[in-house]
Order: structure tokens, then sequence, then C-alpha cells
């Protein structure tokens, strides 16, 4: 039997072009590379100007000159103290001894061993050290030693002072070889000696402030003195002063200031005293700063390093980063046509001369020249003034400083005006500069260039 054929014809459905799904394609491949782009480029940094102000410092390495009383001691023997450094004493306290025959040296070692510190003396001891700590500066790691030699002659002048005070009850001493050293008049003790006591503003030379002509010898419990040796020097005043070098720039900065505030190096001590310039026995000018506090925190130092504050200006603050600078000439405003264009001259191959007409770009205007970008121009060309026989060289470019302004969604160059400066950041003017306080502004100038678009 024959095999019947199929009369079904299988349809094919017509293509139809989905308008929506290309669309959604086209979109999605728009996104997608708009992300990209987004992603490969680098973020510019906004930084929004801020009204502020900066404050310069200047370092000086100051001598300090007191009102100091040297005494020296008019025997030969081993000396002790009664009175420890910085100490306040009265008229005819006991501040040292000399021992003529060396028992009461040996009488001390014992006392020493055996003696033990009442809590008013322990008291004073941590305040020492209290005050140690304050002004400690882990660079001049050579004060620890200094401060453990004087803990120890502390606690000798303790204990030499307990002797002193049982020594009738003490055998086989011969008090009449004790010569004891009582204060002429009241004042602050310190058994550092340098050689500068006496010396005033006025007798000063370049040579008093090099410390190692200069160095502080401080004698120390027991030590055999000879007769006429200086043992201690008694500070009858408060008053201390600070003199140090200045140059003549210095002078002109410090002109007409009565009073300035310094702060010592390596302490959060801020002060301020009345300031003077002195002339010194060798002609030169110095400067002096007089205080009347803290004079006892430094009984023991003759030179300190020290901060002026000598300016404090006022303006926009803005980073250091943000600044770059624009090539300009500086064109007579009277050059400029109605429209402000310059007419320069351009000579041609065969030596012909023109004129053609360039619309600059203008950084400031001032009341006679104004300032003009110097990328449309070269050294050397001349322009003209019009409906004049008049001339102008371009001469050498200068460099104008600005920052580069996005409040537009691009960069447009500004000009500023700078005051002061530290490490990160300009004072600018207000009113000599083209930027305002909350104007946005890149924050690396270096890394734009001038109409660029920003993409945050």
């Amino acid at each position: 039997m024959a095999k019947k054929k199929s009369k079904i014809i299988k349809y094919r459905k017509p293509w139809n072009l989905n308008v929506g799904v290309i669309i959604f394609t086209f979109i999605f491949v728009y996104l997608v590379a708009s992300v990209l782009v987004y992603l490969s480029k680098e973020k510019v940094h906004m930084y929004e100007v801020v009204e502020g102000s900066l404050t310069s410092y200047s370092d000086y390495t100051a001598l300090i000159l007191r009102s100091e009383v040297v005494t020296s001691c008019a025997n030969t023997g081993n000396i002790s103290y009664y009175v420890r450094e910085g100490r306040r004493v009265g008229v005819e306290d006991l501040v040292f001894s000399i021992d003529e025959s060396g028992q009461m040296q040996a009488l001390l070692e014992q006392n020493t061993r055996e003696s033990n510190l009442p809590a008013e003396d322990l008291k004073e001891l941590k305040e020492d050290m209290a005050q140690y700590a304050l002004f400690y500066d882990p660079m001049d790691y050579s004060t620890v030693y200094d401060m453990k030699a004087s803990l120890q002659s502390t606690l000798l002048k303790y204990v030499n002072a307990n002797v002193v005070g049982d020594l009738p009850n003490q055998a086989g001493v011969e008090s009449a070889s004790l010569i004891k050293g009582l204060a002429a008049s009241s004042g602050v003790v310190s058994m550092a000696l340098d050689g500068l006591e006496g010396m005033t503003a006025e007798l000063l030379t370049a040579e008093a402030f090099d410390a190692s002509k200069h160095p502080k010898v401080v004698l120390q419990n027991g030590q055999m003195v000879e007769s006429g040796t200086s043992v201690y020097k008694l500070i009858d005043s408060e008053e201390w002063k600070l003199v140090f070098e200045i140059t003549e720039n210095d002078r002109e900065k410090f002109s007409g200031e009565k009073t300035l505030t310094l702060t010592f190096k390596g302490t959060d001590l801020e002060v301020s005293g009345a300031f003077e310039t002195v002339q010194g026995a060798d002609g030169a000018v110095y400067g002096q700063i007089t205080l009347d506090r803290y004079m006892v925190q430094f009984i023991d130092k003759r030179y300190v390093s020290i901060q002026i504050e000598t300016e404090n200006s006022i303006g926009l603050k803005i980073p250091i980063s943000a600044v770059v600078y624009k090539n300009y000439f500086q064109v007579p405003k009277s050059f400029l046509t109605a429209d402000g264009e310059l007419l320069v001259e351009v000579y041609g191959e065969d030596g012909s001369r023109s004129v053609e007409k360039v619309e600059p770009v203008t950084y400031s205007t001032q009341e006679e020249y104004c300032y003009v970008d110097a990328s449309s121009f070269q050294a050397g060309q001349y322009i003209c003034q019009e409906d004049s026989n008049e001339r102008y060289q371009l001469t050498q470019t200068q460099q104008l400083p600005g920052v580069y302004n996005m409040n537009r969604g691009y960069t447009v160059f500004r000009k500023i005006q700078i005051l002061d400066e530290s490490e990160e950041y300009y004072i600018i003017s207000p009113a000599d500069s083209a930027v305002s306080v909350y104007d946005h502004i890149v924050l690396n100038g270096s890394t734009v260039a001038e109409n660029q678009i920003i993409y945050y």
C-alpha cells in the first residue's frame, strides 16, 4: 500500500525587530562604558576655600642674664652643701661647710648609709622628679644623667644638714675644723658656675654665645676645694633676661614691638615679655626679652633654645599643593583695543609686515598694566597701539601664582596674592586674589589643565 504524502507545511515565523531590546542593549552598553571610563579616570579632589590664619615663628639660641652674686670659700678642705639647687635661703642660712680635718667626711659617709629621709624631704624629691618629667626632652637624653647626679647630690645635702644639726652630739668630731658658709643675703642658690656671672647686655660680645667656651662647672659634695674657689652663686631677683643675636631682617621684623611672645623649645611653656634692642660691647645689636616668672625653672641653664612668634597673617587659607603658576606678559592697558584685543605685529617670509588682532586671556588688571597669558604670544614680539604709531615689545615672561577654580564643573585659572606660608598652607589676600571664601578649587593643581572637565 502506497504511503500517503503529508500535506502539512511547517510555517516559518517571520523575524520581527524588537526596538525595546535594541534600546535596552544600547543603554546597557552605554552605562557599562560610562562606568569603565569613570573608574579609569583619575579623580580630581576638591578643596573648599576657608578663612584662616598662620602664625610664624623664628628660632634663636638665647643667653640667660640674671642678677648673680658669686661666693668663694676662704679655706681649703672638703666641701659639703646643705641647700639644694634652686632653693631660696635667708640671711645667715647655712649654705655649705668646709671640712679642714677630713673627720666630717667620714661621718657623712656613715650617716648616708644609716639615715632615713623624713616625709617632707621625700615629698620635695618627688616634686623635683615631676618637674623634670614636665620639661623632659627625648632629643636631649643627657639630661637623664644630670637628673641622676642632681638626685644623688640632693640626698647627700639632706644627710649633711642632719649631721651638722647633730654635730655637738657626735663624739670624736672637732667642730672647730668645720668652717660654715652662711648666706650674706637672701636669694635663690645655684651651684652651676660658668664664668658669665655678672654679665650684662652692655658687656656682650659674640663670643659669649659660644657655649663651648663657657662650660658649666658644678661642685659635688665631698669634693676637695682650694681657698678662693667659687662655690655657689646667689640670685637675688626674680627678673631675668633672654638675650639673642638678631639680623638686620629681624630688626625690621621686630621694629615697633614692645612685647614678644616666646616658647621654650622642648616644652609647652609660652610666656610674653618686654622686648628691646641693646648694643653690646662689640657694637653689635642684640634682642633682649625681660621676664619676671619661671626664673627658677631655668636656674641651672645659661643657654636655652626659644621660638619667637613673629607674625600672624589672616586671610584665605589654601593648600600649597593647589597652587600653580602661569607665565604672563605685562602689557600697558592703553594698548588694548575697545574690544579688549591686542594688535600684534606679524612678519611674513618675504619680510612683509602685517598686524593681527589677538584676544588675550587676561589674568589681572591694575591701574596702568594688565597681565595676559603668555601662551598666545612670543617674547620679543611687538604690539601696536590702535590709531597710533606707538609700539610696545613683549619682554621676558613672569610667573603668576593661582589656583584652578572648579565651581562650574571645569577648571578656570584664578590668580592669587600670597601673604604668608607654612609647610602645608598659604594665606592669600582676599582683596588681591580672584578667589573667594567657599570657592571650590582643585586640591592638586598640577594634575589638571585649564578648561578641563572635572569628574568628582
